[in-house]
């Protein structure tokens, strides 16, 4: 039983688990950019035995190509033991993606619940131009996607012990874009007390790209962003559309918005959710005082490096990345990257960009952490499989970098502008 009402789940193997639970209403019409808003109640028992479409998103290497996508996309999904149990630690799952792909429900938490007996909760939440929007007609209104995962984390509140969780001991916890969330939402005062621990997996509110690092041509960036640079990319996005309001945008279909998406991949800061840039935060002490685990996947930049260079990168083409990246630091870190230790030159700018863009934002906050005696724990993890995304290169471009230990040249060197990403369709 739910705060909406009962639900059927399906058993099997010692693990229950209920799928596509209603955790706010479908963001559609006048609710497309607006936050949130509660499930509809339903009377009888609601099937709960398959899994409801993810969010609106372009085609991406780990999304399964025949999966369905729809606007109409806010359920949450829980996975628990079976024996009956009450009171379990839970896990709020926010799945990574860049903010513009990616779905809970694509991920199968039954090792997870069957090692650590806890219960896990995944989420969907609205991703690019329909999660991360912005426009002056909607105030300082903006990061819906966020506040999609905050709505996810009050429902559990309100329903976890009916499904064997304690809304007492609930871990946020993402990876990636799903880790750069639940840093985010540390920092919000509109999510204080949703949780009570943190892991926050290759991702870190210092999270940020040089010129080159997600593509050729492409500046700098950071994926945080004051909520009036958020609104002028939105107004760019009316504009191409001959669109003069935001009525006029809700009026569109999905599907003539989605090639737009790619320009909101930002979360904007100055808003109610997000009242201060999240570095800040965390570097101010003022973020939610939980305890954090932090870690990262050793290779995290492999899939970045091979969408954006698909056939490849030359020793040449190595060097002159580096340049554009580091400027006047290249030339050390190219000797301590050199191209000859590794199995090939995309091989070693995928290294450079793990550590610098990934791995050195996490130890870095971890430090600022660490001078304030917070509660943390540091962890730098294998990847699950070396093996690069499927799809996303022809066989035999790649090989996985070597696991040698991050070096040091690169988490010194930053980028020198912080940019949006363009602003023009793709």
């Amino acid at each position: 039983m739910t705060t909406s009402g009962s639900v059927r789940g399906v058993e099997q193997d010692g693990i229950r688990r209920f799928l596509g639970i209603p955790y706010a209403a479908p963001p559609l019409g006048e609710r497309r950019w607006q936050p949130p808003q509660p499930a509809s109640p339903w009377t009888g028992i609601r099937d709960a035995t398959a899994a409801e479409p993810v969010c609106a998103q372009p085609e991406a290497p780990d999304m399964p190509a025949d999966t369905p996508r729809s606007e109409d996309c806010l359920p949450l999904e829980v996975t628990a033991p079976a024996d009956g149990g009450a009171g379990r630690p839970v896990m709020v799952w926010l799945p990574g993606g860049g903010f513009v792909t990616g779905a809970g429900s694509i991920h199968d938490p039954t090792r997870l619940v069957e090692a650590g007996d806890v219960v896990v909760v995944t989420v969907n939440y609205r991703l690019g131009v329909f999660g991360f929007f912005a426009h002056s007609e909607l105030g300082n209104d903006s990061n819906f996607g966020l506040q999609d995962q905050a709505a996810a984390v009050r429902w559990v509140r309100d329903n976890i012990a009916e499904l064997g969780g304690d809304p007492a001991q609930v871990t946020l916890a993402g990876a990636s874009a799903g880790g750069m969330s639940a840093c985010t939402l540390m920092t919000s005062p509109a999510a204080e007390g949703l949780f009570q621990r943190a892991i926050v997996h290759s991702g870190s509110c210092l999270t940020g790209h040089p010129a080159g690092a997600i593509g050729e041509g492409v500046d700098a960036i950071s994926s945080w962003h004051p909520i009036s640079t958020i609104q002028g990319t939105g107004q760019a996005l009316a504009e191409e559309l001959s669109c003069p309001d935001v009525a006029c945008l809700r009026e569109k279909p999905a599907d003539e918005l989605l090639p737009y998406t790619m320009m909101s991949p930002l979360v904007a800061y100055g808003t109610d959710l997000v009242p201060a840039e999240p570095a800040r935060a965390f570097a101010e002490g003022s973020q939610a005082a939980v305890p954090l685990l932090r870690g990262n996947a050793r290779d995290e930049h492999v899939e970045f490096i091979l969408t954006a260079y698909p056939e490849g990168i030359t020793t040449d083409q190595y060097s002159e990345l580096l340049d554009i990246a580091f400027d006047q630091a290249a030339s050390d870190v190219e000797r301590r990257y050199p191209v000859g230790d590794f199995p090939s030159p995309t091989a070693a700018a995928s290294r450079v960009f793990s550590d610098r863009d990934w791995i050195c934002p996490t130890r870095e906050s971890a430090r600022h952490l660490r001078t304030r005696g917070a509660d943390l724990r540091l962890r730098l993890h294998r990847p699950l499989s070396a093996a690069p995304p499927a799809g996303s290169h022809s066989p035999g471009t790649f090989d996985p970098p070597p696991h040698t230990e991050q070096r040091s040249a690169t988490c010194s060197t930053s980028p020198t502008t912080q940019n949006p990403p363009p602003s023009n369709s793709p």
